[in-house]
This record gives structure tokens, sequence and C-alpha cells, in this order.
């Protein structure tokens, strides 16, 4: 039950499309991996379900095409811990177009900056609005408090924040900041929810951006 987001961001000089993909890849709710039924290691399923489809990808869509994993706490090869290292890959020709991030994580396309996380904090904040902010963390989330306050430090409002949930899908711009003195920064927040519902299909986020939210395209599709 991943989430992927396509992200073109364009000026007059240069291209670049970014395939994000949010995990779960391998998950541990999956019913074969809950029922333990799968003959091959995690890690095996890993590499030859996810990273040998996206080096093909990558090979037939050319060198302007970047692909950026982001992990999540349900992914049965990865560290079960919040905030998470980025997964450990190294493609053959292919590790400047293939990487990893953290969780959450930020990466930066032509000088503008996207944010994301895994953890459905959407539908967390939803059901305990009351106690904003979230503390202790909602049940299951495995957050290491030794790892925290360095990880989870945002240093500057990204331009774009991909936060996948179980709730609907959905693209927002909000005004950020603004204290006295200080102008309101727009952010683009999307939730581009699941690739995959249960045995059917699901949605995922395209986005057009050009330089600031008030041009820029988003698209929500469904599969």
């Amino acid at each position: 039950m991943n989430t992927a987001v396509f992200i073109y961001n364009r000026n007059l000089t240069f291209c670049l499309t970014d395939f994000l993909q949010l995990g779960p890849f391998v998950d541990a709710e999956h019913p074969h991996i809950k029922k333990g039924t799968i003959d091959t290691s995690y890690d095996e399923v890993f590499h030859l379900e996810i990273l040998r489809r996206l080096q093909d990808y990558v090979e037939y869509m050319g060198s302007e095409v970047r692909v950026i994993l982001v992990p999540s706490i349900r992914d049965s090869n990865h560290d079960f811990v919040f905030p998470q290292p980025a997964f450990d890959i190294h493609p053959p020709d292919l590790r400047y177009q293939i990487t990893s991030l953290t969780n959450p994580g930020m990466f930066e396309a032509n000088q503008v900056k996207v944010g994301c996380c895994t953890v459905d904090i959407l539908k967390q904040l939803s059901g305990e609005e009351i106690f904003y902010p979230l503390y202790p963390p909602a049940e299951g989330i495995p957050l290491d408090f030794s790892l925290a306050p360095e990880a989870l430090n945002i240093t500057s409002i990204p331009e774009i924040i991909i936060l996948p949930s179980d709730m609907k899908y959905f693209v927002k711009v909000l005004s950020l900041g603004g204290n006295e003195g200080e102008e309101q920064k727009k952010c683009i927040c999307i939730n581009p929810g699941r690739l995959a519902k249960g045995e059917g299909g699901g949605t995922f986020a395209e986005l057009n951006y050009h330089g600031s939210p008030d041009m820029m395209n988003a698209s929500i599709i469904g599969i």
C-alpha cells in the first residue's frame, strides 16, 4: 500500500521529473506476510519487486528522471524505529537517479524544497485534535527520543510537503508562519492517497510546479 507522487519542476532551461515513492513497500500488514506464507526473504522481495522494476523504469525514461524512496515503519525489510534511516540501496550505474530519504525527510529539486513523512500523521491528528500536539505518540509509533531532536528539527518551511494518509486524498495550499512583522509563506500540502486499496487500485498525485503555489497544477489520479 505504498504511495507515489510525480513532481515536474520546470523553468526556461531545466526540466526535472521526480518520481517519489513512499512506503510501505514490503508491508507488514500484507496478508501473506502476516501469515508467513511467502517463501523468500523480505529483502529479496524488496529487491526483486521494487528495485529491479524501478531500475528498468529509469533506464527506459532516461537521465533526467530521479526516483526517490521513503521508507515506512510498516516495511518488514527495514528498521522499526521513528525517525527512520534511509534504505541502504546502491543500484549499479543508477545511484544518482535512484536514492532513498530518511523518514521524515527532505530533498531539494531545482531550489524547491520538498518534505515528506510516511507516518499517517493526518489520521492521527484527526482522531486526537483536542490533544494537539500529539504526545505521547499514537499507539504503534516506535518513536525514539534519542533520535528525534535532530531528525525532527525542520529549519525551514518546504515549498511542498507530502503526507500520505488513509484519509481522503487532497491538495491544499497552506499559509504558514506570519509572526508579527513576518510575511506568511505558502506551502503546498499533498495527501496522494494510496496506490492500492485492498485488492483494487488506489490513487497517486501528479504535480506540475512552476516556481510558486500560485503557478502550479496538481492532480489526484485514480488507478
